[in-house]
């Protein structure tokens, strides 16, 4: 490769200084939308379900200082009312190994070696399709969802169902859930783990938390509601970080063509 001279080599840098932060530019500002839509998104959750999604409604104080007002014919329930946690261990290999991410629950991806590894799966616990699952042991970058497989996770995470499938609607009570972790709920009633530099949430303290809850009829317009709005953000949280890509893509280009002499300046 021929190098160029000191003029040609300014004049290089000059003209990917500019282009490069007008590309940045750009890039930080989607950035910036991104975070506020993500941002509106929690609010509406959190609103919804702490205080429904009638506005004409009559409220109570909640006796929370997590929640304040509650809709008048809500109740608060601690959540061993809601919940019961189950821990099956699963004692032999072959099921589908499941992480918890804040993209959801998902089958682990062994191909890029990313992750920790276990000597054996065989002692990982079993969760099943519908079962709620959470990492309770980093509140900061955890997160909590319904599973759609049927597998096995770490037995260091947190299994639970609802008591009552057939009179609890389990979308109602996921946003809750995600809701107190984005909203650093959970956060504020965990505790260090010494040594190990994480924020965990101990099983006392997650089902004796109150949370509020309506009617059933009411849980399943919540979570219909809530599930219209949160999938009209995310489709444009979606396009944003599609542009994104695209954006830091034309730059690598435009970087790798520009100081190999593909593109004249």
């Amino acid at each position: 490769m021929v190098r160029p001279n000191i003029e040609q080599q300014n004049k290089i840098v000059e003209y990917l200084d500019a282009k490069c932060s007008k590309i940045d530019e750009i890039v930080e500002k989607q950035k910036v939308i991104i975070e506020k839509l993500e941002e509106y998104k929690l609010s509406i959750i959190t609103e919804a379900v702490t205080s429904g999604i009638n506005p004409d409604v009559e409220m109570k104080d909640s006796g929370s200082v997590w929640f304040g007002n509650i809709p008048i014919n809500w109740e608060m329930k601690r959540l061993k009312y809601v919940f019961h946690i189950q821990k099956d261990i699963a004692g032999e290999e072959g099921h589908t190994v499941l992480s918890i991410t804040q993209r959801g629950i998902i089958p682990k991806d062994f191909s890029n070696n990313e992750g920790q590894f276990a000597n054996s799966y065989a002692n990982y616990q079993l969760v099943h399709k519908g079962d709620f699952a959470m990492n309770h042991m980093d509140l900061l970058t955890g997160w909590v969802d319904i599973s759609k497989y049927e597998g096995v996770t770490s037995p260091d995470y947190r299994v639970f169902v609802l008591n009552d499938k057939n009179g609890m609607c389990p979308k109602y009570y996921l946003y809750m859930m995600q809701m107190c972790y984005s909203a650093r709920i959970f956060y504020g009633l965990g505790q260090g783990v010494s040594g190990m530099g994480r924020w965990r949430l101990q099983a006392d303290k997650f089902l004796n938390f109150y949370i509020p809850i309506p009617p059933y009829d009411e849980q399943k317009k919540i979570a219909d509601y809530i599930t219209d709005k949160v999938n009209h953000i995310e489709v444009e949280i979606d396009k944003r970080n599609k542009l994104i890509k695209k954006y830091q893509e034309y730059k690598k280009s435009l970087i790798y063509e520009v100081v190999t002499g593909k593109k004249e300046v």
